[in-house]
């Protein structure tokens, strides 16, 4: 919903559309400050965020089924961003030749499944010193797969955002084997992923019971 301010003179300002989630702006902020013109981003799962990366004038990819794309799309008309660099569809497009991706954007939503199906690509893709974003890092799909990267040196944390968005920066080649194995040490529906924790009682339990970071 766009929100509107009443100026001392009696004129209407619109101001920015906010999302349902102050983590989402903090995330959104997050992305603006990386993301440069003429860079490619990519996201798996629906969600807005993508809007970001083609206002500041990136290619973006959306990995998401039909209705998902269709809402970015209509995010991006209701904030007058061109969509001339937004592509899509329900599988990460294999191209030999593109450019390698700046940035990876993983939703919160995203099922274990999907997330590993497209993982493998996107991690290969993705260039050296390149970003990537898991949101709700705390939970579900992508806590398991923060649980992977904690233990392949591949992947470096740089920071949390909003006590649930956690982000990684590539710092090398990508071992499939390593990535593989860390996958499948998280994949059990039964066992419960730790992923990103913020706050007093989670650097307690941190404090306590310590990750351990395996050779890569």
């Amino acid at each position: 919903m766009t929100m509107t301010q009443t100026l001392p003179a009696g004129e209407i300002r619109r101001l920015p559309t906010k999302r349902a989630r102050i983590q989402d702006d903090m995330v959104a902020d997050y992305l603006a400050t990386v993301v440069e013109s003429g860079q490619r981003t990519i996201q798996i799962g629906a969600g807005d965020l993508g809007a970001v990366c083609l206002k500041r004038g990136a290619h973006h990819q959306i990995v998401a089924p039909m209705g998902a794309i269709e809402a970015l799309q209509a995010a991006c008309d209701s904030r007058a961003i061109p969509t001339d660099a937004l592509s899509g569809g329900p599988a990460a497009r294999s191209d030999v030749n593109a450019a390698p991706f700046d940035l990876a954007i993983f939703g919160a939503e995203t099922g274990f499944p999907a997330m590993a199906a497209n993982w493998r690509h996107v991690s290969s893709r993705l260039r050296d010193g390149g970003v990537l974003v898991l949101l709700g890092a705390d939970h579900g799909a992508c806590a398991r797969l923060a649980d992977a990267l904690e233990g392949d040196q591949t992947w470096v944390m740089e920071a949390r955002i909003g006590g649930e968005a956690a982000i990684f920066r590539k710092a090398g080649k990508v071992c499939e084997a390593t990535s593989l194995a860390g996958l499948a040490r998280v994949s059990d529906p039964a066992r419960r992923p730790r992923g990103v924790r913020c706050g007093l009682v989670s650097r307690l339990i941190d404090r306590v019971f310590p990750k351990r970071h395996s050779a890569a």
